[in-house]
C-alpha cells in the first residue's frame, strides 16, 4: 500500500522560474538523509506548466537503510522537513501550493506567501507522529545490532538443542 504527499503550485511558473525553484528546493534539502520521508522532487506539468510533485512518507525503513543513514551522521529528514521546505520555497519565490494526499478527495489546504494552513499542519503533524510511532514500536535490539558480528565471542548455537526421544 502506497502513500504519497502530493503538491502542486497554484499557478503556472515559466522555466527559468522552475530552475529557480529547483535549485532553491536542491539547497534546502541537503544536509538530510530523507530515511522517513522521501525529499522534495518538483517537475513541469506539460499540459499546464504547474509545479507538482510527491514525497512518500517512510513509516517502516529497511535495516540496511538506517544503517547508512545513520553512518551520514545527518539528521533524518521527516514529513516536517518537507512542508518546511515547501513553506521556504513559497516565500522566497512567490509561490503558492496546493497540497494533498492519496486518500484525500482533493487539496487538505494550501501554504500561502509561506504559511501554511491550519489544516495542512495539522495532518502533516499526524503523519509523522504516525512515523514516530512506528519507529518506537520496531524492535530496537535489531535496529542497534553492530553490523560487524565476527569480533563478538561465540557464546554457542542460538537454537537450543534437543535430545533425541528415547524408544
Amino acid at each position: 500500500m502506497g502513500f504519497s504527499i502530493c503538491y502542486r503550485s497554484t499557478r503556472p511558473v515559466s522555466p527559468a522560474e522552475a530552475a529557480a525553484i529547483n535549485r532553491t528546493a536542491e539547497a534546502a534539502c541537503q544536509g538530510y538523509t530523507w530515511l522517513s520521508c522521501e525529499s522534495l522532487l518538483l517537475s513541469i506539468d506539460d499540459e499546464d506548466s504547474h509545479l507538482h510533485g510527491s514525497s512518500k512518507p517512510n513509516f517502516h525503513p529497511h535495516f540496511e537503510d538506517v544503517v547508512s543513514a545513520a553512518n551520514e551522521r545527518l539528521p533524518d529528514g521527516t514529513v516536517r522537513n518537507l512542508l518546511e521546505v515547501l513553506c521556504r520555497i513559497s516565500r522566497e519565490h512567490s509561490i503558492d501550493w496546493e497540497i494533498s494526499h492519496d486518500y484525500s478527495d482533493g487539496p487538505i489546504g494550501y501554504i500561502r506567501a509561506g504559511v501554511c494552513d491550519a489544516d495542512v499542519q495539522t495532518q502533516i503533524e499526524i503523519f509523522a507522529d504516525v512515523a514516530e510511532e512506528l519507529s518506537n514500536l520496531r524492535d530496537d535490539k535489531f535496529f542497534d545490532r553492530d553490523m560487524n558480528d565476527e569480533d563478538e565471542d561465540d557464546e554457542g548455537p542460538s537454537i537450543l538443542p534437543f535430545r533425541p526421544k528415547s524408544d
